[in-house]
C-alpha cells in the first residue's frame, strides 16, 4: 500500500507542475486570443440572456440553459470554494488569490469552448436524454474535424513538454517509480508526435476519450463524493456535535432521493439550491468584511504584492504561489477539467454557441465572486498568519470567528454543508455519464448497452451513495491527493481535444455573433 500511495503522492506532484500550468493557462490564453476575449467583451450579453431567457426551453435538450449552469456551479461550488481557498493560502499565501483570479479569468474562455464542444458533439442515451462531454468531442471531433495543422502542433508541443518534464523528474527516482516515470514519459513523447499526423486523429480521439471518462469516473468517487461528505461530517461535528455516522446516513439518503431521476431532477434542485446557498454565504461574507471594512485595502494590496514576491511563502518561492493557485483555482472552478460539458451538453438550446455564453459564467460566479469572498475574509481578518498551524476549512472557520466568535463557525459549517450536498448532487451525474459512456464503448453494441442501462444506471447510484457514507466515516488523507491526481490527468485530454478543435470553436462562434450582436 505504502508504494500506491509513493506512486499517487510522485504522479500527483508531475500532473502539478510547471507543465500543467503552461497547458492550463497555455490554452485559456489561446482561446482568449481567438475568441477575441470572449470573457470580456461578450460577459453582458451573456448575464442578460442567462437571467432573461435562459430559463425559457428552447431547442433540443432535458434542461433549461439557466438549469444547466446551475447544475455546473452546483458542482464546482463546493469545499474547493472554503477550504481549497484556505489550503491555497495556507501553502502559497494570500497571493496564491490572485492567482486563482487569473485562472479563472482565462478559465472563461476554456469553459466557453467546453460548453460549445458538449453541445455541438452531443448523442442520446436509450431513455432519450442527451449525453454529451470531453470523452463525445474527442472521439467525433477527432474523427470527424481534425483541426488545423496549426492547432496540432500547439497540442504536440504541449503534450511533449509533459513528456520532458516527467522524463527529467524520473531521473531523480529510483526502483519501480523510476521505470514507471520514463513509460509515463515515453507514452507521452509518442502522443505528441502522433498528434502531428492527422491520420492518426481519430484513433487517438478514441484513446483520449476512454482516458478521459476512466479518470472522470474514478473522480467522482474522490472529489465530488468522498472528500465532500467527509468535510461535510467534520464540519457538522464540529459545529453541532452530531456523530459522523448520522451525518453520512442522512446525507445519502437524500442523495439518492435526488439523483435517481436523473439530470432533470439535479437541474430542477440545483435552480432553486444554488442561488440560495449563494445568497447565504455571500451574506456571512459580507458581514465579515463589513466588521474589517478599514483593512480591506491593505488586504487587496496584500494579495496582490504576495502574488510576484512570494513573501508569505517559505523562502518566498514565487512558484509555489503560482502552483497553489492554479492548482486549488482549477480544483474550485473547474475550467479545464472538462465535466461542465457533460452538462452543458443536456441543455435546451438551438446553437452551440448560445449554451457556451451561459457556461463561461460558471469561473466568472465560482472563482471571481464567491472564492474572493472566503479569500479575502481570511486575509482581511489576518487569520493566515494569526493561526498558521490551521489549514483547509478550520482556517476560514477561525476567520469568520473573528468576526462573529463561535457563530462564525456555523456559518462556514452552514456554508460547508449547503455547498458540499450541491457538489456531490452534480458529480453523481457526472461520474454516472462517464461510465455510460464506457459501458457503452466496453459492449461495441447498441442493443446490449440499451438492455444494460437501467441496470447500470440503478447500481450506479447505490454505490454512489455507499461511498458518501464511506467518506464521511473514514479518513481520507490519501483521497485529497489521489483527487488532486485525478483533476489533473483529466484536465490532459480534455486540454488537448481543446486545442485540438480550436478551430471549430472559432467557427462556431462567429456564426453565431454575426447573427447575434
Amino acid at each position: 500500500m505504502g508504494g500506491i500511495m509513493d506512486f499517487v503522492n510522485w504522479l500527483d506532484g508531475e500532473v502539478w507542475g510547471p507543465p500543467m500550468i503552461v497547458l492550463l493557462l497555455g490554452t485559456g490564453l489561446l482561446l482568449t486570443i481567438v475568441l477575441k476575449g470572449i470573457q470580456f467583451r461578450r460577459l453582458g450579453w451573456s448575464i442578460r440572456f442567462t437571467l432573461f431567457e435562459g430559463r425559457k426551453k428552447e431547442g433540443e435538450g432535458d434542461i433549461t440553459p439557466f438549469q444547466a449552469l446551475m447544475a455546473t456551479i452546483s458542482g464546482t461550488v463546493g469545499i474547493g470554494n472554503i477550504a481549497g481557498v484556505a489550503t491555497a493560502i495556507h501553502f502559497g499565501g494570500p497571493g496564491a488569490l490572485f492567482w486563482m483570479w487569473v485562472t479563472a479569468l482565462v478559465g472563461m474562455a476554456t469553459r466557453y469552448s467546453e460548453g460549445l464542444l458538449g453541445v455541438a458533439f452531443r448523442g442520446k442515451l436509450p431513455d432519450g436524454t442527451m449525453i454529451g462531454g470531453t470523452f463525445n468531442f474527442l472521439e467525433k471531433g477527432f474523427a470527424e474535424v481534425k483541426g488545423t495543422g496549426v492547432s496540432r502542433v500547439i497540442a504536440s508541443i504541449m503534450t511533449i513538454l509533459f513528456a520532458a518534464f516527467i522524463a527529467k523528474d524520473g531521473l531523480g527516482l529510483s526502483g519501480g517509480l523510476k521505470i514507471l516515470a520514463f513509460i509515463i514519459a515515453i507514452l507521452f513523447a509518442i502522443l505528441g508526435l502522433a498528434l502531428l499526423n492527422e491520420a492518426y486523429l481519430p484513433t487517438i480521439g478514441k484513446i483520449l476519450a476512454v482516458l478521459f471518462a476512466l479518470f472522470a469516473a474514478i473522480a467522482a468517487f474522490g472529489i465530488g463524493n468522498m472528500t465532500q461528505s467527509n468535510s461535510v461530517a467534520d464540519a457538522i461535528e464540529t459545529a453541532f456535535g452530531i456523530p459522523a455516522w448520522v451525518t453520512g446516513l442522512a446525507l445519502a439518503t437524500l442523495t439518492f432521493i435526488v439523483v435517481i431521476g436523473g439530470i432533470k431532477r439535479i437541474g430542477e434542485v440545483a435552480e432553486m439550491l444554488v442561488p440560495f446557498m449563494a445568497i447565504v454565504y455571500f451574506l456571512f461574507a459580507i458581514g465579515v468584511w463589513i466588521k474589517f471594512a478599514g483593512q480591506i485595502p491593505s488586504a487587496i494590496a496584500t494579495i496582490i504584492k504576495d502574488a510576484f514576491t512570494g513573501k508569505a511563502v517559505a523562502g518566498g518561492a514565487i512558484g509555489q504561489v503560482i502552483i497553489w493557485g492554479v492548482k486549488r483555482g482549477l480544483f474550485s472552478n473547474e475550467a479545464g477539467l472538462g465535466t461542465a460539458t457533460l452538462a452543458h451538453a443536456a441543455a435546451k438550446t438551438d446553437h452551440p454557441s448560445r449554451q457556451a455564453h451561459v457556461a463561461m459564467l460558471g469561473p466568472f460566479i465560482d472563482t471571481l465572486i464567491i472564492c474572493s469572498l472566503t479569500g479575502i475574509s481570511i486575509v482581511v481578518t489576518g487569520a493566515y498568519s494569526k493561526y498558521p498551524d490551521l489549514n483547509g476549512a478550520p482556517l476560514t472557520q477561525a476567520a469568520f470567528a473573528e468576526a462573529f466568535g463561535h457563530i462564525g463557525e456555523i456559518m462556514v459549517a452552514i456554508g460547508i454543508i449547503l455547498f458540499a450536498y450541491s457538489t456531490i448532487l452534480a458529480w453523481s451525474f457526472y461520474g454516472r455519464q462517464n461510465v455510460m459512456y464506457l459501458a457503452k464503448w466496453i459492449t461495441q453494441d447498441p442493443q446490449k448497452f440499451a438492455n444494460l442501462y437501467p441496470k447500470l444506471h440503478l447500481v450506479y447510484n447505490l454505490l454512489f451513495v455507499i461511498f458518501i457514507y464511506i467518506g464521511a466515516v473514514k479518513p481520507l488523507e490519501d483521497v485529497w491527493n489521489f483527487s488532486d491526481m485525478m483533476n489533473g490527468l483529466m484536465a490532459i485530454p480534455n486540454l488537448i481535444g481543446l486545442i485540438v478543435l480550436y478551430p471549430i470553436i472559432k467557427q462556431y462562434t462567429e456564426e453565431f455573433i454575426a447573427k447575434n450582436p
